[in-house]
């Protein structure tokens, strides 16, 4: 399992995929609009995100994770769950997310993976992470 790409949103600017992210307890990813209002960090699987942009899916043009993940089972976590990446611990707050109603899929009543595929997660102990750093399951 590995952190495949990483993204964050500055204000006023479109996200933007970046080589390295700063996690902190406060503010989660810094540098990030939308992760500074609430302090949570973003995880989307890779895999799905390809699966959904080739069906057509709305999700991945609205909602972009701030660490894609590659290899992780996204079944196995939980609210509590720990994750290690790089200098980083996780704690997962919430895993997957309502779909868009005006989503084409969503119209054609067909399944979606997004949903069940992503988290969202607040940093215990803060630090910077990598392209390709390595994540682990550290708890619960």
């Amino acid at each position: 399992m590995r952190a495949e790409r990483l993204t964050r949103a500055p204000e006023g600017g479109e996200r933007i995929t970046v080589d390295s992210l700063e996690l902190n307890g406060r503010t989660g990813v810094a540098g990030d609009r939308r992760s500074a209002k609430d302090g949570s960090v973003s995880l989307l699987s890779g895999e799905t995100e390809a699966s959904v942009r080739g069906l057509g899916g709305l999700c991945t043009e609205r909602f972009q994770g701030n660490i894609l993940t590659n290899g992780l089972d996204y079944s196995r976590l939980h609210a509590g769950a720990r994750l290690q990446i790089g200098e980083s611990e996780l704690e997962i707050t919430r895993v997957g997310k309502p779909c868009f109603e005006v989503c084409a899929m969503v119209k054609r009543s067909e399944a979606c993976p997004l949903p069940g595929n992503c988290a969202f997660a607040r940093v215990l102990r803060g630090g910077v992470i990598h392209t390709g750093d390595e994540i682990e399951h550290c708890g619960r």
